[in-house]
């Protein structure tokens, strides 16, 4: 079997020059969440592109979010990739038992480009769940395994250890086998990965039509293709997706808000008083209890002067005999 040798990076490596190191092809961090993209990916697709290697992409999931909110925020930002690289899921962040979330995210890509996106998990996480929906669907799976930490020179895979074993998937098409590795030209760590099979194949995953691979002439002009790079919404802007419950907004309320505010990157409180006030409800009118040990959402209620039934409607809260410690709740 055709294997080729390559690695998958993050704006951490944002310092990497790749001429100066060996690789078969560069998987590269595009987005997160709904509001992350990461400043470097243009920089290195575009030197990959110019390099002729394979690339792939990747969105790495943030499942407190709305699956094809994320899914759309990818496409839309990462649009001029496509038919040119291999679009991935990494899936290693939050409810990874959420199958069903994965496979709508997987399922929105797929209708909006065309393209059927890989999956990115670990092998545990393959194995611990019923991924026959995603399997079934034909999506690709990239799994990760490492034996250790200890660092493993140019691709040099004789600790490897064993390969994976995997349920659902009959085979998968690639091994993120170490994130330790280390690249002649280099001074740091990478993750390093194997691909089963060659340039077709992986242009086959991809959807790729005109690869830059399979250019014959130096002289040939690369495809102009860019990632599609939005300023971050300010916080009036957030506030008022809340108050509409837009942009992936609608039923998003109490701890499950204010988790997914500071996520990506707000000041929770502050967003909080300014959807307030769009409602037209005075900030200071607002009023938040911690729960302490011993706690129960009848006895916060009762002490608030309201009802168990209307703290869990207010706040979100799916089980009201399920609070903990420190867990913040809108007691108005």
């Amino acid at each position: 079997m055709n294997t080729m040798n390559g690695l998958d990076i993050s704006n951490w490596q944002r310092d990497l020059d790749l001429s100066a190191i060996s690789f078969d092809f560069l998987i590269i961090k595009a987005t997160e969440g709904i509001g992350y993209i990461n400043p470097s990916c243009d920089a290195f697709f575009q030197k990959a592109l110019a390099m002729k290697k394979p690339i792939g992409f990747y969105h790495f999931a943030r499942p407190i979010n709305d699956a094809v909110t994320e899914a759309d925020f990818f496409v839309e930002n990462t649009r001029n990739y496509f038919t040119h690289a291999i679009p991935v899921l990494d899936w290693e962040a939050e409810n990874r038992w959420d199958v069903a979330w994965a496979k709508r995210w997987l399922d929105e890509v797929t209708r909006l480009t065309g393209v059927r996106p890989m999956i990115y998990m670990s092998e545990s996480v393959v194995n611990s769940y019923d991924w026959s929906s995603v399997v079934n669907a034909n999506y690709g799976l990239w799994v990760a395994k490492y034996l250790d930490y200890v660092p493993d020179a140019n691709y040099d895979m004789s600790n490897a250890g064993k390969v994976p074993e995997v349920s659902c998937w009959p085979f998968y098409c690639m091994w993120q086998w170490t994130s330790v590795g280390r690249l002649t030209g280099y001074d740091g760590n990478l993750d390093c990965d194997v691909f089963y099979g060659d340039v077709e194949t992986w242009n086959k995953y991809g959807g790729v039509s005109e690869s830059p691979v399979l250019q014959t002439s130096a002289a040939d002009p690369a495809p102009v293709v860019a990632l599609t790079v939005e300023p971050k919404p300010t916080e009036d802007e957030v506030a008022q997706y809340i108050a509409e419950g837009t942009h992936g907004w609608a039923g998003v309320y109490g701890e499950e808000r204010w988790t997914k505010l500071a996520t990506l990157g707000y000041d929770a409180q502050s967003v909080q008083h300014k959807v307030d006030r769009i409602m037209g409800a005075s900030a200071p009118v607002i009023e938040y209890y911690t729960v302490q040990s011993g706690d129960t959402l009848s006895g916060i209620a009762e002490s608030y002067g309201t009802t168990w039934q209307k703290l869990q409607s207010i706040n979100g809260i799916e089980n009201a005999n399920l609070i903990y410690p420190g867990q913040s709740i809108r007691v108005n």
